[in-house]
């Protein structure tokens, strides 16, 4: 049990929830270093908000196949090749210190953001390719589950640009093949991660009374504000953020 207070763990989830429904990039990256700003045990505030990578994901990647662009073969191929990475991942863990999987953290957190202003998110390639380039799945997939594992992150940063410039898949079916991979690789991290103790299930819950209509409240504003725009904002905040909270991390241990 964490010593938060209920509504301040609501707050955290309405602010991941909303950043993650109107920027549509790695709203969840901010649960993690906000809760460990908060001052949570760097394990706790890793897996927590793990849990709810799944709703978001499954119901987006429901609605993604309504329009037949997932690649479910692919996505199959991923998971299955990352699944012993996210295990190496998860078990490493228990034997790192607390301030090196933050600062792991951190640079996951700063990657998003750089992506994010760099423009490649919105690169725009052919929706389909003659020929798709599934054999470098069993060489990245690993790596790709070591960080799903040791980060507790479902992954979707890593995938998009896999899928879209590795593999050659389009740039919707690559977020569509993404969002149910991410489904796949985050019920095994989420199972391994609560057999460790890693997740405090009662913050997990007030996070997700603040996180589930607040990602439709967000979604619904990005209908009617420019998303490059909004998505650059949200890039540059995300390495503010990122920066700032490896400080602290550094600066503690410093002390």
């Amino acid at each position: 049990m964490t010593s938060l207070p209920w509504f301040l763990e609501i707050l955290v989830g309405v602010g991941m929830g909303f950043c993650s429904g109107l920027f549509g990039l790695g709203g969840s990256s901010i649960g993690t270093p906000i809760l460990r700003l908060l001052g949570l045990p760097p394990l706790i505030a890793l897996a927590s908000p793990l849990p709810l990578t799944l709703p978001s994901a499954i119901g987006g990647a429901i609605a993604y196949r309504k329009e037949h662009l997932i690649y479910w073969r692919i996505a199959l191929l991923t998971s299955l090749w990352g699944f012993p990475g996210v295990l190496l991942g998860a078990w490493i863990t228990e034997f790192l210190p607390g301030t090196i999987l933050m600062l792991l953290t951190a640079g996951f957190i700063l990657s998003v953001g750089v992506y994010g202003l760099s423009g490649l998110r919105n690169r725009s390639l052919p929706e389909t390719k003659v020929q798709l380039h599934e054999a470098i799945i069993p060489y990245w997939s690993p790596l790709l589950g070591l960080i799903n594992g040791l980060l507790a992150n479902g992954g979707g940063l890593l995938l998009v640009p896999l899928y879209q410039l590795g593999i050659g898949l389009g740039l919707r079916a690559a977020l569509a093949t993404s969002l149910a991979t991410v489904t796949l690789m985050a019920i095994p991290s989420t199972i391994i991660h609560a057999f460790l103790g890693h997740i405090d299930w009662e913050l997990t819950g007030w996070l997700a009374v603040g996180v589930f209509p607040s990602t439709y409240l967000g979604s619904k504003l990005a209908l009617r504000l420019p998303g490059l725009m909004l998505s650059r904002l949200y890039s540059a905040f995300l390495i503010v953020l990122a920066l700032y909270f490896g400080y602290t991390e550094i600066a503690s241990v410093i002390k």
